[in-house]
């Protein structure tokens, strides 16, 4: 070992006279690894965060749709062929969507209740792209979709017993309208009751089939899912439903590849979109604040490093005398130099060792046994979501050991530019 990182080692150990020395090392080591632990463990929780935020709003948006540029009715059978084989798609299924209007209570003696929603037409038999809508649901079944069900209303005080296509919707939305499993409903086009009363308005009865909880209030407040067959036969000339393709994707961060792929296929005819571009603003957002925490909480190690200036500098003065002798015996000034760098880089590397292992072992114990819980009615999850990626901590770990080396500088110059004989001579 270089006799640099022996003496910068010794210089660092508590004697009688320089305990103060000391004690004010050991507060800067305190405050590097304290500073590091808060910092890992919250980019893990902000990962976490973005993370499950991504994977709710992916589950019911499209990682890729293709749509026809002029919203005109079209056959996706032919295209739907050619994009299931781009390498990286893992399934794809036809689509429409518009706005409804969801009436509730109707053909009882009970009250009815109105509110809008997104009518969602999606083929129910191997799809594989509502993998995450059937994870989702808290009651009922995508097979109930598929059928009709018998079920009993009651129209000018007569019970009669009709096949109606089921329908599933957001717990939310059920509970503003008060439905149930079997409960009938009737989803009217808005776009019908706006032609200057021409014509009957198009609406249709669906009975709710079952309910899907996603934690996303955007979602589960509005969301109506019908198969597409019925949903067509609802929405055949409505000018505002959107029809196409949604894909799903073996990775979710190909989708900017797939998308020009399929636009050099289809042509300027259709449209194609990506989740990066239809909730850029918000993940942008998500980025922009789990970095500013990263800056914020790095003050707090910047802290620690001005109290390892303080410390290097009282060393400094402390070791005057040696550092003239060690001068005298031939060290050159750059060795001098490296002596207190490397007090610098030691509380450093052990301060930051300390606190992103500890931040680490923290951040796996709340994943792993949820132990900071949230309110469920106020917030999307019920506990803190964690996410342990391997650069969060590189990263933290590279930046703190950079600020501890950089705090070093200054006495280390100053060490550097004592001149031996002038020491010697008043000292």
């Amino acid at each position: 070992m270089r006799f640099e990182y022996l003496i910068g080692i010794r210089y660092l150990r508590s004697r009688r006279r320089e305990r103060f020395v000391s004690l004010i090392a050991i507060i800067s080591l305190a405050g590097v690894t304290l500073g590091t632990f808060v910092l890992t463990l919250a980019l893990s929780m902000m990962s976490g965060f973005q993370e499950d935020l991504r994977a709710r709003l992916l589950a019911f948006t499209p990682q890729v749709t293709v749509e026809r540029a002029d919203a005109g009715v079209w056959n996706p059978g032919p295209l739907q062929k050619r994009i299931a084989a781009i390498p990286g798609v893992t399934a794809v299924a036809p689509f429409i969507s518009s706005q409804v209007m969801v009436v509730a209570g109707t053909g009882s003696a009970a009250p009815s209740y109105v509110s809008g929603g997104i009518l969602r037409g999606v083929v129910v038999d191997h799809n594989a792209v509502l993998t995450e809508l059937r994870n989702t649901l808290t009651e009922g079944s995508l097979k109930a979709l598929a059928t009709t069900h018998p079920v009993t209303i009651t129209e000018q005080g007569k019970p009669r017993v009709v096949e109606l296509p089921g329908a599933i919707v957001g717990k939310t939305l059920a509970f503003d309208l008060g439905l149930k499993t079997g409960d009938p409903i009737v989803l009217i086009s808005p776009t019908s009751l706006g032609a200057g009363g021409i014509g009957g308005p198009r609406l249709r009865r669906f009975v709710i089939s079952g309910f899907f909880h996603s934690g996303m209030y955007e979602f589960d407040s509005s969301l109506i899912f019908v198969s597409l067959k019925a949903g067509r036969a609802l929405l055949a000339d409505d000018p505002q439903l959107e029809s196409g393709l949604e894909l799903k994707l073996a990775d979710m961060f190909e989708a900017p590849r797939v998308s020009r792929e399929i636009r050099a296929i289809v042509g300027p005819g259709f449209k194609v979109s990506d989740w990066t571009h239809t909730d850029a603003p918000l993940f942008s957002a998500l980025s922009l604040e789990k970095f500013t925490y990263f800056v914020v909480l790095l003050l707090i190690v910047l802290v620690a490093a001005f109290n390892i200036v303080a410390t290097l500098v009282m060393v400094v003065m402390e070791r005057r005398k040696e550092i003239a002798i060690l001068r005298a015996m031939g060290a050159r000034a750059g060795s001098i130099a490296a002596i207190f760098l490397c007090e610098g880089a030691i509380l450093g590397v052990v301060g930051t060792a300390l606190g992103v292992g500890s931040g680490f072992v923290a951040s796996f114990l709340i994943g792993k046994y949820h132990l900071i819980r949230l309110p469920a009615d106020m917030f999307m999850v019920s506990y803190v979501p964690v996410r342990l990626y391997a650069m969060n901590f590189i990263l933290v770990a590279l930046a703190a050991i950079a600020l501890c080396v950089a705090a070093a500088l200054y006495p280390a110059l100053k060490a550097r530019s004592l001149s031996p004989v002038e020491v010697i001579r008043y000292e």
